[in-house]
Order: structure tokens, then C-alpha cells, then sequence
């Protein structure tokens, strides 16, 4: 009975460190971050003012550039939080790279689970930087 007992709590111990690895490594294949910038390119400075940028880049958890997508609120007079805020949950983004973010834009950053990180400089580097990547 005591063999059998060891075997269970082995065979838990070997399934619960399974979830473990396989959760880890998911969470960086699920990660997806927005940089706004002014340009296309994966280089691009990161904008000053998040919500009036030209451009999100999107990267994946690993840190290789994804996709470049307008910013639809970058001319809209008003309602630009709510704007860039869908932008970002219709495109699975899960962490927010910027400089400038007025409090409209945090609140609504973090009520949509969305990871805010304040960083300058090209949006490639900002992304690696931020993950040691």
C-alpha cells in the first residue's frame, strides 16, 4: 500500500511539473506587445504621446516584429482611449510598451489586463529590453 501511495504522489509530482514547464512556455508564445511609434518600421522611435501615434507595432513574446497597423485614433478629436484600447484587445495584445500615457489611457490599459511598461528609444529595442531578450 505504501508503494502504490509513493507511485501517486510520483506520478502527481511528474504531472504537476509538466503543467508547470508547458504553462511557462506557452506564456511566451501568448504574449503579444504594442509599441506605438510614428513609422512602420520595426526600429522606429517609440512616440512620445501614446494615443496620437501614427503606427502600433505589434511583437511576439519573443520579441520578432509582427505586424505594423495604423492607429485609427491618431487624427480623432476625442474618444482616442477608447479607440486605441479596442485596437489593442482586437489584436490580443497583452503588454503595452510607451513613453507618454495620459490616465485615461492607464486605467483603461489596466482594466483590460494589459501589462503597461514606460520605455524610449527604437521599439525593437524597447521590446528586448524589456524581456532580456
Amino acid at each position: 500500500m505504501k508503494i502504490t501511495r509513493y507511485r501517486q504522489i510520483f506520478t502527481l509530482g511528474i504531472v504537476l511539473s509538466l503543467f508547470v514547464l508547458l504553462a511557462s512556455g506557452a506564456n511566451a508564445q501568448t504574449k503579444k506587445i504594442a509599441v506605438p511609434t510614428n513609422g512602420p518600421e520595426e526600429n522606429t522611435p517609440i512616440s512620445a504621446e501614446a494615443g496620437r501615434a501614427a503606427f502600433f507595432l505589434l511583437f511576439d513574446g519573443d520579441g520578432q516584429f509582427l505586424e505594423a497597423i495604423k492607429n485609427p485614433a491618431a487624427n480623432q478629436p476625442g474618444g482616442i482611449s477608447r479607440t486605441v484600447i479596442s485596437l489593442l484587445v482586437e489584436n490580443d495584445v497583452t503588454v503595452f510598451i510607451g513613453d507618454s500615457v495620459g490616465d485615461k489611457m492607464k486605467k483603461a490599459i489596466a482594466d483590460k489586463n494589459i501589462q503597461f511598461i514606460k520605455s524610449t528609444g527604437p521599439a525593437n529595442d524597447a521590446v528586448k529590453a524589456a524581456f532580456n531578450k
